[in-house]
């Protein structure tokens, strides 16, 4: 009897599914593959020089950097000079995440980083403290690539002073295109 009730079992156990209607016929398809990227949102600021900045002049055009810091940040400016060493003239946008009234300065702040740098610094500074949050900057420095197509490629936080390292994620940035289908593509 333990015998007929062992192969019961056994038979049971090799057949389940084999049985349910609903299993049967059923085709195997499959999902197609979908990537994602954020896009940096559109803005528009003046700078320390009373210039308008907008994303307009980057997005679809330009791959840029959006680096977000503050005019008391003096530990930032070792970062703020190795990127504006790298990047290239107007694809870097400095923005103070800064809302209190006594760093509203843009001037002031952007004097003062180049006599602490002793160099010139030709980037537009621009109170953007909106901005910052929208983009969740919440440690400084914090730098934002985004790629000509206004994608967010890639976010650095923190003290950055290797050349070599800014210039590779640069360059990539440059090369990178986004596809929903195939996710990052390089052009060479």
């Amino acid at each position: 009897m333990k015998k007929i009730v062992y192969v019961c079992l056994s038979l049971m156990i090799i057949t389940a599914g084999c049985t349910n209607p609903s299993a049967e016929n059923v085709e195997e398809t499959e999902q197609p593959l979908s990537y994602s990227a954020e896009y940096f949102p559109e803005w528009s600021g003046v700078d320390h020089l009373n210039q308008t900045w907008t994303s307009g002049e980057f997005n679809n055009q330009t791959a840029f950097v959006a680096y977000f810091s503050a005019p008391w940040c003096t530990h930032c400016e070792p970062t703020i000079d190795a990127y504006d060493q790298v990047i290239s003239s107007h694809h870097m946008m400095v923005f103070s995440r800064e809302s209190r009234e006594e760093y509203a300065d843009m001037l002031s702040w952007h004097n003062r980083t180049e006599e602490n740098l002793n160099r010139t610094i030709d980037r537009p500074f621009i109170l953007y403290p909106s901005l910052a949050e929208t983009m969740d900057v919440q440690s400084i420095p914090h730098a934002i690539f985004v790629n000509e197509q206004g994608y967010i490629y890639n976010v650095q936080i923190g003290k950055r002073t290797n050349l070599t390292a800014i210039n590779e994620l640069w360059e990539l940035t440059q090369k990178a295109t986004f596809d929903e289908n195939t996710g990052w593509n390089y052009a060479e």
